[in-house]
């Protein structure tokens, strides 16, 4: 009994200590990407298009301005917000294309866009920022023999490859500030 306590203090800590996993990252991203389709609904009921240069540029301020919080370098970031916002766009406009000719998915009632979808995007955003930042501040960094494994957490329907490609490569370039590394 005194051997299995002991073995489980120094189990626990290890566990607790782990450095944190790309994984984590991947899936992020995927869940975000997920949501586009309601977005993609949402504007199709309202009337609204997928493109708004206004709210991307409001977008981009606060992902730059959220990802200063977690030490991660805002410019570094910008590249990676950008391509998150054109595979978003993407998926949105091939999702709408195929909704001109099966109209059981124009039917389907999207979640509403500001009090279910946006502070769902708001929050995975932060935790976004926290792992990359976390995961960088544990010395590792995000390497081309990764891109296997995203492709296949990527599952988002409507995300061509050439898109996850620019998500991943802008991913790479993200660094934490000069005063954290």
């Amino acid at each position: 009994m005194k051997t299995l306590f002991l073995s489980l203090l120094v189990v626990l800590p290890m566990s607790v200590l782990a450095a944190p996993s790309e994984t984590t990252v991947f899936k992020l991203i995927n869940e975000r990407m997920g949501y586009m389709q309601d977005v993609a609904r949402y504007k199709a009921k309202h009337h609204l298009a997928i493109e708004d240069l206004k709210r991307e540029a409001v977008v981009l301020e606060k992902s730059k301005a959220g990802s200063a919080k977690y030490a991660l370098n805002s410019d570094s970031t910008e590249a990676f917000t950008v391509s998150l916002m054109s595979a978003a766009k993407a998926i949105q406009y091939r999702y709408r294309a195929d909704m001109l000719s099966d109209l059981s998915i124009a039917s389907n009632t999207p979640r509403d866009l500001k009090k279910v979808v946006r502070p769902a995007l708001i929050k995975l955003g932060g935790e976004l920022n926290a792992s990359i930042a976390s995961y960088l501040k544990s010395g590792q960094t995000f390497n081309t023999q990764q891109f296997a494994e995203f492709q296949t957490l990527i599952t988002a329907k409507y995300l061509h490859n050439s898109d996850k490609k620019e998500i991943f490569n802008a991913l790479q370039k993200i660094k934490l500030t000069s005063v954290t590394q």
